[in-house]
């Protein structure tokens, strides 16, 4: 059976105990308002009896037709009462009382005009009043025993209703209490083997199976885990593979983001500084050096008759020239100096921590030597010059792009004059310097 059709089954339980509760209540309720009706009767029999006692006393003591009148009234009040009580009180009882009334009317006709109005003491009279209080204590007793005889039954069958509705309750009760424990258990079961698959699950155990006999939502509900744990293990790895595999995209990565960041700052032919990335790096050069009061130098480098190299001999050994001319350029300097590519056959230098224009001198001069070398590219010897324009720092200028604009134009100046291999800013003709 189905938890849904279960826990339907404790609903209805537990509904229809609550109707046999209310039932049972309303005909407790029921019973106790009609005993009590009885036993109201029966006790207003009894007060009209002792209510007739006193009117006859008072007719023993004040003998009259007023009080003779008042027995014989109270009397029929007394019969009246139990033509109301004759379903309170059994036939028997009611025909005794009867009875004794009549007996006690009949006495006061027979005695009527007997007794003067003086209270004379004789043997009739008191067997008179004798033979009254005869028929007086039969009605009594006889009122007294019905009285105790509904009490007694009324007892009895409330006693007899709570056993019966009360055992009722307690098997009804027992039941719900059984099949919701019941169920109680089994869900805790299921519960507890699907939390413990699922912190298997957790741990990468992909192989055991969740068993469930029983046919039910919860059943259901395994064979779903049990359908995705045998989909994830053929999707997932284990623990060590899934880190070796995170080990390896993670070192991949970071190459990647080494290279993409090498790219970014670097030529992609020669493998020198991009003019952002120079920039970048000489701005921070400046900073140091102005801070700490060093002399520095920026380098401006063209080839000469490289157009012709590439109109001659082809784009591919004109690359090969300016990889040639970078990995000489790189060789020339200290590695605390920069060198970058501006584009084409342009070139860039910063020279730092300079001690001085002799330091600068024997830079360029090397520079110069280095390129001034044969060149091998393939089976073509190449021979080649540079021009070499130089503006120093602080003397020249004291930022990057007005030194580069002085640098420039001593460059240019130097391959105007093949004379000059080299031109620092400072020794510029006077009209061109700016």
């Amino acid at each position: 059976m189905k938890i849904g059709q279960q826990l339907n089954i404790v609903v209805y339980a537990s509904t229809a105990l609550t109707l046999v509760t209310l039932l049972i209540t309303v005909e407790l309720f029921h019973k106790q308002n009609q005993t009590q009706a009885r036993l109201d009767r029966i006790v207003a029999v009894h007060s009209q009896i002792d209510s007739l006692r006193g009117r006859l006393w008072l007719y023993r003591q004040y003998p009259s037709e007023q009080t003779r009148q008042d027995v014989s009234q109270s009397t029929n009040v007394l019969r009246a009462q139990l033509s109301n009580a004759q379903h309170a009180i059994p036939p028997q009882s009611v025909q005794s009382i009867a009875q004794a009334a009549d007996s006690v009317d009949r006495l006061l006709n027979t005695t009527a005009g007997q007794f003067g109005g003086e209270q004379v003491v004789d043997e009739g009279r008191l067997m008179l009043f004798s033979r009254f209080n005869i028929l007086l204590q039969a009605m009594s007793e006889a009122a007294f025993s019905v009285r105790q005889q509904a009490m007694h039954e009324a007892a009895k069958q409330q006693k007899m209703l709570l056993v019966v509705h009360g055992g009722i309750l307690m098997i009804l009760a027992l039941l719900v209490t059984v099949f919701v424990t019941r169920l109680r258990r089994r869900l805790r079961q299921r519960l507890t083997a699907l939390h413990n698959t699922v912190t298997q699950i957790k741990k990468g155990d992909l192989t055991t199976e969740l068993v469930m006999i029983d046919k039910d939502e919860l059943t259901e509900l395994a064979d779903h885990v049990n359908e995705m744990k045998h989909a994830l293990s053929h999707t997932m790895v284990d623990k060590n593979q899934l880190s070796e595999e995170v080990a390896r995209q993670t070192q991949q990565l970071r190459e990647q983001q080494h290279q993409l960041k090498f790219l970014a700052e670097h030529d992609e032919l020669t493998g020198l500084f991009n003019r952002r990335a120079f920039e970048s790096h000489v701005e921070v050069a400046l900073m140091r050096a102005n801070r700490a009061q060093t002399n520095a130098a920026l380098l401006f480098i063209d080839l000469n008759n490289f157009k012709q190299v590439n109109d001659t001999y082809g784009h591919g050994v004109g690359d090969e020239l300016l990889r040639i001319v970078s990995q000489r350029l790189k060789q020339a300097v200290r590695r605390s100096d920069l060198v970058g590519r501006l584009g084409g056959d342009e070139f860039i230098v910063w020279l730092d921590l300079l001690t001085g224009k002799n330091a600068l001198h024997e830079v360029t001069q090397r520079i110069q030597e280095q390129m001034h070398g044969p060149i091998l590219t393939g089976d073509v010897e190449l021979s080649l010059s540079i021009s070499i324009g130089v503006s120093c720092f602080p003397t020249d200028g004291l930022e990057l792009q007005q030194m580069m604009n002085q640098a420039d134009a001593a460059m240019y100046y130097a391959k105007t004059h093949p004379n000059e291999r080299h031109c620092l800013y400072s020794n510029l003709p006077a009209e061109r310097i700016q």
